[in-house]
């Protein structure tokens, strides 16, 4: 699966305020906390309270039509909460993201859920993601990333945490049973020293084969574990609608 590097989403998203040229276009810009419409360097717009001349507290900033924040700044950067909506085109297909949540020095940092939606020049969504937890950075370091795109299989699942990391390839329903039954497309589980991976299809050779079952021995008993993980997935995978 083509997977969106989270490098790339870093860069479309961390779009710093305080080096562009910043014009006030009231005379007020000494004031604390006012209401102001501002231009922001080229075609970006700001309207929302403003401090010493720059966007401090609760606005909007516009890059055109079709990119957009609206939340918390502190002297001049997106900090608190707010959401980012970035809609554009490349290789002839729409991108969708959106942001809603915790921002820190431009960043997205803390909690909050991160979608990217891509649709064909035919209406068709080839991708849909939804991202959800603790950002740092720009990076989803902990909580849910689940996909759901033309391939085969066509869900992707992923939990992780500080310790441990689950993927899961397959189907969005009856997960648990599939688990229990040892029919996932495929399981590929981290926690500390301990990396079992799992897949439906028979290992080439004989000591991959083994390898396949004992992964499937320690992962079939450690499903109570799992459950919770296993249920979040299919409740996100509801939002993600292929049309």
């Amino acid at each position: 699966m083509n997977k969106i590097s989270a490098l790339t989403l870093t860069a479309a998203l961390s779009l710093s305020l305080t080096a562009a040229s910043v014009t006030a276009a009231s005379a007020s810009a000494d004031a604390a906390s006012v209401k102001e419409r501002i231009q922001v360097a080229g075609q970006a717009t700001y309207y929302g309270e403003v401090k010493e001349g720059v966007p401090s507290g609760r606005g909007t900033i516009s890059w055109g039509a079709s990119k957009q924040y609206s939340g918390d700044f502190i002297s001049g950067k997106r900090e608190g909460t707010g959401k980012y909506v970035n809609e554009y085109v490349s290789d002839g297909e729409k991108h969708k993201i959106v942001y809603t949540g915790a921002w820190k020095q431009d960043q997205m940092n803390g909690k909050g859920t991160l979608t990217h939606k891509v649709t064909m020049q035919d209406g068709a969504v080839r991708w849909n993601e939804i991202q959800t937890g603790t950002f740092k950075n720009g990076v989803l370091q902990e909580g849910y990333d689940v996909i759901h795109a033309v391939a085969d299989p066509d869900y992707s699942f992923t939990y992780k945490s500080s310790r441990e990391t689950l993927t899961v390839m397959g189907s969005n329903t009856n997960m648990k049973t599939d688990w229990r039954k040892g029919t996932l497309f495929s399981v590929d589980y981290l926690n500390g020293s301990v990396h079992k991976v799992y897949s439906i299809f028979p290992g080439d050779t004989k000591a991959e084969e083994r390898k396949n079952q004992d992964a499937l021995k320690y992962l079939q008993p450690i499903q109570t574990k799992i459950n919770p993980y296993l249920e979040q997935f299919e409740k996100l995978s509801k939002q993600l609608p292929l049309k």
